[in-house]
């Protein structure tokens, strides 16, 4: 148990910043760009980048790249699961 809760305490780190959870809710299943991200999000490509650079680091994204197009996508299911949790939880029907 002690292992897992580390881990889940890592996540927790990584899903803290209010940018880095708000571009995991906006990818979600799907596959989007940086650019496609920046414009869902209205957020500047500095703190675009870096953001993404943290969840890269921290292996909850991937990125793939198509010319000069970089894609991301969430790379673990539990993160995932976790971002539809607080998606229902904060964003539903109040």
């Amino acid at each position: 148990m002690i292992p897992a809760s580390n881990e889940a305490a890592d996540l927790m780190r990584s899903l803290s910043h209010p940018q880095r959870l708000l571009v995991l809710c906006a990818l979600g299943a799907e596959e989007k760009s940086v650019a496609r991200l920046r414009a869902e999000l209205d957020i500047a490509q500095v703190p675009m980048s870096q953001q993404l650079m943290r969840l890269r680091a921290d292996g909850l994204v991937e990125a793939r790249r198509d010319g000069t197009t970089v894609y991301y996508r969430i790379a673990r299911p539990e993160v995932l699961t976790i971002v539809e949790a607080l998606h229902t939880a904060f964003c539903g029907p109040r």
